[in-house]
């Protein structure tokens, strides 16, 4: 909570506490009713002030109880006020300036990954781009998506993903990748004719309810179209009839009890292992590359543990979660600190 917004709650205390003194003091000093007894508290406090006749003889008692509310129920009101007042710049403030360095930061963004829809999809998507590192931003126009992004210090744009206006504040331009993973087919159809147009070399990967909406968004312009619901009755269907080799992959990925992992990777040019035998990188990170792709296509599998890895080869890598995220570090990460330097 902000800082000034909790002064300001106790000060409200303390004019609450002044309150209630006052009105029982003044109360047990001239033994005046109740409600008499509050409507003075009430005056007294908020400046208001009352008659009074010269000649009145009113006792030092209720003298000093006055001058005691007026001061300190004066200050402890304008301490509140202020407090509140501060707490509404602030947070104001603190609004402009997490804007500003947002977009700032989605301004900085290149080659990177437009979320279209923070729903259950986007944000399993989300968590496991932001394990591997993947720069994102995602878009939604739902505040309590915006609430979950913002929870995990995803980079968000609030608003319609169907608006040029909002993909181009997304950095529609520079994207490598974009999903569309809105709830509806039309809307995802539609989303996926804007993109295609605002920039036709990304790669677009929507999502589809109904097998029959596939070809629509293939002819929309999509690279690829999961449809969730074919894929989760292909897994059962695969627990089913290849019980154990269904039970094997499961258990490469990072919920499982074995804590194995299957990623890909390319090789850069500041990649310690260009030059090197399969062998050779093997027995520096405990992995296993079980394929890989040359730069000019040709797809090897199970490759030899003599063959010469080469810039540009995308190598296929399986082992465990802490190995394969060195992996990474070595093979990709020097390039990408060479990129921001």
């Amino acid at each position: 909570m902000n800082e000034a917004l909790v002064q300001a709650r106790r000060g409200a205390v303390v004019i609450g506490a002044i309150i209630v003194f006052s009105i029982l003091t003044f109360h047990w000093l001239t033994e005046k009713p109740l409600l008499e007894s509050i409507y003075w508290t009430v005056i007294t406090i908020s400046g208001v002030g009352y008659s009074q006749d010269a000649g009145q003889a009113i006792g030092p008692g209720r003298q000093l109880l006055s001058i005691f509310v007026i001061l300190v129920g004066m200050l402890a009101l304008a301490y509140t006020i202020g407090m509140l007042i501060q707490a509404i710049v602030e947070g104001q403030i603190d609004r402009a300036m997490g804007a500003r360095r947002m977009n700032k930061e989605i301004q900085r963004l290149k080659k990177h990954v437009i979320i279209c829809g923070f729903g259950r999809i986007g944000q399993n998507l989300a968590h496991r781009l932001a394990r591997h590192r993947v720069p994102f931003i995602v878009v939604d126009s739902c505040v309590e998506s915006g609430a979950e992004a913002k929870a995990h210090d995803y980079l968000y744009l609030e608003g319609d993903a169907t608006d040029e206006e909002v993909l181009h504040a997304a950095g529609i331009e520079r994207a490598e990748t974009v999903v569309n993973a809105l709830s509806s087919d039309a809307d995802n159809v539609f989303l996926t004719l804007t993109v295609h147009n605002l920039n036709p070399n990304a790669r677009i990967l929507a999502r589809g309810e109904h097998p029959r909406t596939e070809k629509k968004l293939i002819q929309a312009g999509a690279s690829q179209v999961v449809l969730p619901a074919v894929i989760g009755a292909e897994r059962m269907a695969d627990i089913i009839i290849r019980p154990e080799a269904s039970h094997l992959l499961r258990c490469v990925g990072h919920e499982s009890g074995m804590n194995a992992e299957l990623e890909e990777f390319k090789f850069t040019s500041m990649s310690p292992f260009v030059g090197k035998t399969v062998r050779e990188a093997e027995d520096e990170h405990p992995v296993m590359i079980i394929a890989l792709r040359r730069a000019d296509g040709e797809q090897v599998f199970n490759p030899k543990d003599d063959l010469i890895l080469e810039v540009g080869d995308v190598v296929i890598v399986m082992g465990p979660e802490a190995e394969v995220e060195q992996f990474y570090e070595s093979c990709i990460a020097p390039e990408n600190i060479a990129e921001l330097v």
